[in-house]
């Protein structure tokens, strides 16, 4: 999929984004670059390809910021590259590569992928196909639904970032599964947040984590920079457990032990993720957001089920049906715990993507009656969206 030649570089203003560059060989498809203060002309440089759903390229480039101060990382952000079909997708991800690859020297095995959404579904297929890159940071969406474009024997590391109200959050918690079966390099971020790009400090903690796995590989190990990533770590498990947020703080013991067991010894803190995993507190928690898991698939298998049957039939749309569901779901939310209220919001949320995404499909299609039927799904879930 990917040509990679490499050519003299091309000289561009440092710590700013650049948002209208012209893809060569193109008439219409640009891109936006970051180059980071650190950058020399004149040695290799690692890079990351971002994928942005609604082609927002600034938007895509403004998380990964501090990571690419932190490891000099090159950022590119088509203008082009959206929600639509793979095929679009990959024909301006191969013209962006080959300008890319054509005026900067890039290091082989320092190039990385990332996308939000729908881009992430991008960026896993590229990897996955290509074979090339030595990382994926997939925000709030996981894997494409083709089978040959998902992760099974590459040699990429993945990592990926979700909030606990994105739609996509039990989809993530499948695929850790998925992957850790497959014995795939993977790792998965949770934080408070909903369907939107991870802030700079979860960008930044996924690229500190495949710094590391690059370090796992290296010939030499660079000590200082390893104690500081572990520590960092340890401070995170402090924190959430300082919140009582014992999930993720369990979720953090796992990470940073299978992270730096190559580096440091681990022996008191398995002890500590033990003593967590076996305290009330901690398997009440565990016991309330699995029954919550249980719960939203039930519902959420519901409402799409009767969504795409509603496509196929708008004229037998039954809306009072959508409105008890809505109104039990409120319920749900007013008198449930906090594991509850994200649920809510998820499954929520979840049908209004559909009706959006629908809705944006037929903008290239002649079908009036799918089309108000998706703009009574909008505004009925969110009343006060134009």
């Amino acid at each position: 999929m990917l040509t990679i030649s490499t050519q003299a570089q091309e000289v561009y203003e440092k710590g700013k984004i650049l948002d209208s560059i012209p893809v060569s060989g193109t008439t219409d498809e640009s891109f936006a670059l970051y180059i980071p203060n650190g950058f020399k002309e004149n040695e290799l440089s690692s890079i990351v390809f971002i994928f942005e759903p609604a082609a927002r390229s600034v938007i895509g480039i403004r998380p990964f910021i501090p990571a690419a101060e932190k490891y000099n990382h090159i950022l590119v952000c088509s203008n082009n590259s959206r929600n639509s079909s793979y095929d679009r997708n990959f024909g301006i991800a191969n013209n962006l590569f080959a300008h890319i690859f054509s005026h900067f020297n890039i290091k082989e095995d320092e190039m990385y992928l990332s996308g939000f959404s729908g881009g992430s579904r991008v960026a896993c297929a590229i990897a996955s196909l290509s074979n090339q890159f030595a990382g994926v940071v997939a925000c709030g969406a996981g894997f494409p639904s083709v089978p040959d474009y998902k992760p099974s024997i590459q040699k990429y590391a993945y990592v990926g970032l979700v909030g606990d109200r994105d739609m996509n959050y039990k989809e993530m918690l499948k695929n850790k599964d998925f992957l850790q079966f497959l014995k795939f390099n993977n790792t998965l971020i949770t934080y408070k947040g909903e369907h939107s790009w991870p802030a700079p400090e979860q960008i930044s903690q996924a690229f500190d984590w495949l710094y590391l796995q690059k370090l796992k590989k290296a010939p030499s190990k660079e000590a200082d920079e390893i104690k500081n990533l572990y520590l960092k770590a340890y401070k995170r498990i402090e924190e959430f457990k300082a919140r009582n947020e014992l999930l993720r703080a369990s979720e953090q013991y796992e990470r940073t032990i299978k992270t730096f067991q190559d580096f440091v010894s681990l022996d008191t803190l398995m002890q500590q993720h033990q003593k967590l995993l076996a305290t009330k507190a901690y398997k009440k928690q565990a016991t309330s957001f699995s029954n919550v898991l249980k719960q939203e698939e039930k519902i959420a298998n519901k409402l799409k089920s009767r969504m795409t049957s509603d496509f196929e039939n708008p004229k037998e749309t039954n809306f009072g049906w959508w409105e008890k569901e809505l109104a039990k779901l409120d319920v749900l939310e007013e008198k449930g715990d906090t594991n509850t209220k994200d649920m809510v919001y998820r499954i929520k949320f979840d049908v209004f993507a559909r009706a959006y995404s629908r809705k944006n499909t037929l903008l290239y299609e002649e079908n009036p009656e799918q089309t108000a039927l998706a703009e009574q799904f909008i505004k009925l879930v969110y009343p006060k969206t134009e």
